[in-house]
């Protein structure tokens, strides 16, 4: 599928390593490798912080120990943000809860009880995101979500 037309004419500098939603199988071979690894070593609980180190591992990327706005993880100018989420039964969930984490409207807008006020609270809550991406896009060409959902138990 070609790019769209976007009216303020700005295009990526370079292009795509992966499209969006399409995994080449030797990063699907890798990330494998590297669960099985994990668990060969007696790690049965993989945290956040070592899906972010697979899936670094995978793409031959650098997973940032102090992210830069959303940027997890980076290869060649481009940035992916890293979640996890744990579920009893992972392949047959339907959908999932994503905490986007420190979008404090406390902090950032003086908000002190966020339920006074829902809608200015969820507006700050997305502005805050929003200025997130700001800063992961003002240094990386893109911005990609990459989700892990790993089983509670086995």
């Amino acid at each position: 599928m070609r790019r769209p037309n976007l009216r303020d004419g700005k295009e990526l500098t370079s292009p795509e390593l992966y499209p969006p939603g399409i995994i080449p199988n030797e990063i699907i071979s890798g990330i494998s490798r590297w669960f099985v690894y994990n668990f060969a070593i007696g790690k049965s609980d993989i945290s956040g912080e070592d899906w972010g180190d697979i899936f670094a591992k995978s793409i031959q990327g650098d997973h940032l120990s102090s992210p830069a706005g959303l940027a997890d993880v980076v290869v060649e100018g481009k940035a992916w943000s890293v979640k996890s989420v744990k579920r009893d039964r992972p392949h047959k969930c339907s959908e999932i809860r994503v905490i986007s984490g420190r979008n404090s409207p406390d902090y950032s807008y003086g908000i002190g009880n966020p339920h006074d006020d829902i809608q200015k609270t969820g507006e700050a809550v997305l502005r805050i995101w929003n200025e997130r991406i700001n800063i992961a896009l003002d240094k990386f060409d893109s911005l990609r979500t990459s989700f892990s959902i790993l089983a509670m138990r086995f």
